[in-house]
């Protein structure tokens, strides 16, 4: 009979940490659920921890709300269940033995907004607008874990001793890297993997065997690890370097997305909006892409102030 592993404890107790301290989304309260119904042994270690603090419920509505009345801070959080976590016996203690010395950060990316990170081992992330990680790094390893959307990480080699692999972990497994550039995303069901240098190595928390993916392939976790029967292809997806690349586009859909980019309020009206666009522009670079765009297509800019900005029929 399957037994609770410290990887799922460490997820309660890391899930119980982000709402006990006052940080957790809307996007989060759905991506802590989806955890919770992925597998039997989640809840039963999500109830376990509940039944200790007592303070837990009614949830969602009511999570943590005692906690976040005391205003208490993610280290003190963090010691509070460290304490709760021993008191449910050696696989919590597996758990435990991580944290000492872990340092812990949350990185959010806005609406419309790629999302740049070094972090302290030099290794680099993006997080794709809306995304969502933690990252943890204590003695025994280096933890990303991925909340919400899509994110791009390429490894820096670690320096520590001993050497700590780099994990990153959804609600449906774990990935680590082999010395790689690779992106992870959370879709209906499943995380999606993508690796464009080296390889990583999946394994779901179900406990089924695990798979390695090389560079230019593409495979996703859920109740297995799969690889995903397409063409390889070890580029890098367009959103990482802020390009927009179509062929025959709405007119409308990209300006959508060069929108959050833009100085003030970039819009098109419905007539513009429907012509077929093909090309390569850059969300770095808004005001350019738009000169592009005028001087391909029938359209013009009208400005009301600095910012209000109108794409319409010329």
């Amino acid at each position: 009979m399957a037994s609770i592993t410290p990887a799922i404890l460490r997820q309660a107790a890391e899930w119980h940490v982000l709402f006990a301290a006052g940080e957790g989304s809307q996007a989060e309260h759905t991506a802590w659920q989806q955890w919770r119904a992925a597998n039997p042994l989640h809840e039963q270690a999500w109830q376990q921890l509940a039944a200790l603090t007592h303070r837990l419920q009614p949830l969602p509505a009511g999570m943590g709300q005692q906690l976040l009345q005391q205003q208490q801070g993610r280290r003190r959080t963090l010691r509070q269940c460290v304490m709760l976590l021993g008191c449910l016996g050696a696989g919590w203690q597996g758990w435990l033995r991580l944290q000492p010395g872990a340092v812990m950060q949350s990185v959010q990316a806005d609406a419309g907004r790629r999302q740049r990170v070094t972090l302290a081992d030099g290794s680099q992330l993006v997080l794709r607008a809306g995304a969502r990680v933690q990252v943890s790094y204590d003695p025994q390893r280096r933890l990303i874990r991925l909340l919400a959307g899509e994110v791009a990480i390429a490894t820096a080699s670690d320096r520590h001793t001993p050497y700590r692999p780099l994990q990153v972990e959804t609600w449906h497994g774990h990935i680590t890297a082999l010395g790689t550039r690779f992106t992870v995303a959370l879709a209906d069901g499943h995380t999606a993997v993508a690796v464009q240098e080296h390889a990583v190595h999946l394994q779901p928390w179900s406990g089924g065997a695990g798979l390695i993916l090389q560079a230019g392939e593409h495979g996703q976790l859920a109740t297995q690890a799969s690889r995903l029967a397409q063409p390889p292809d070890a580029s890098t997806p367009d959103w990482v370097s802020g390009r927009i690349v179509v062929v025959n586009a709405r007119l409308g859909d990209v300006v959508k997305r060069l929108a959050p980019h833009y100085p003030g309020a970039l819009l098109c009206d419905p007539q513009a909006a429907a012509l077929p666009v093909s090309g390569a522009f850059s969300e770095d670079k808004p005001q350019a892409s738009l000169q592009a765009i005028v001087a391909t297509l029938p359209v013009k800019i009208v400005r009301r102030g600095p910012f209000w900005t109108l794409l319409t029929l010329r």
